[in-house]
C-alpha cells in the first residue's frame, strides 16, 4: 500500500506537517516495495484553494492512506472519493509512523518526481465534478441530490434552515 505523509522536508527522517493544504511536499512511501517518492505540493504557495490543489495532486497515484496533522473540509471529500483513507491528528517523525504501520522504506534516498506533463487520471471529484453522494441535513433528515454546483456545506435545509452536509453512497 502507498502511504502519503504531509511534510516540509523530503526524507522519512523529517516530521509530519500539521496542515495538509500548506505543506511543502508529500512523501509517498510504498510499503510493499519500500520506494519513497517526494511530490511537491502546488497548493503550498497558492492564495486560495490550497487543500483542493493538494488533494488533486494526490488523487490518481494509487495512495491508500494519508497521514497528516489536519485536513480542511473542502479537500476531504475529494480524497475520500478517490478511495484514500485519511488519518489526522498525527505529528512526529515519519519513520516512527512507518514502523508502527509495518512499512519499511528502502535505504536509498528518495527520488523527486521528474518534471513531466500532467495527465489527469483523477476521479470525477478531483476534476471539478461532485463526488457520488447527496446533500443531507443532520437536524431534520432532509436529503437532496442537489445539482446546483454549490458544495453541500454552503446549502441551507429548506425545512429547518440548518447547514447541509455531504453523505456518500
Amino acid at each position: 500500500m502507498k502511504i502519503a505523509f504531509t511534510t516540509n522536508g523530503n526524507t522519512i527522517e523529517d516530521s509530519i506537517e500539521p496542515t495538509f493544504g500548506r505543506c511543502l511536499n508529500f512523501l509517498i512511501v510504498d510499503s510493499d516495495s519500500g520506494d519513497v517518492l517526494v511530490v511537491p505540493n502546488p497548493g503550498a504557495a497558492s492564495t486560495g484553494g490550497a487543500g483542493v490543489k493538494a488533494a488533486e495532486t494526490l488523487t490518481g497515484r494509487g495512495i491508500g492512506k494519508l497521514i497528516t496533522g489536519s485536513i480542511g473540509f473542502n479537500s476531504r471529500p475529494l480524497l475520500e472519493a478517490a478511495g484514500i483513507s485519511i488519518v489526522t491528528g498525527k505529528s512526529g517523525k515519519i519513520h516512527a509512523h512507518l514502523a508502527a504501520s509495518g512499512g519499511q522504506p528502502k535505504e536509498a534516498a528518495p527520488r523527486p518526481e521528474a518534471a513531466k506533463p500532467r495527465v489527469s487520471t483523477a476521479p470525477d471529484a478531483a476534476r471539478g465534478r461532485k463526488p457520488a453522494g447527496y446533500c443531507f441535513c443532520q437536524h431534520c433528515g432532509y436529503q437532496t441530490d442537489d445539482d446546483s454546483g454549490a458544495p453541500c456545506f454552503k446549502l441551507k435545509c429548506p425545512n429547518c434552515a440548518f447547514t447541509m452536509e455531504r453523505k456518500f453512497n
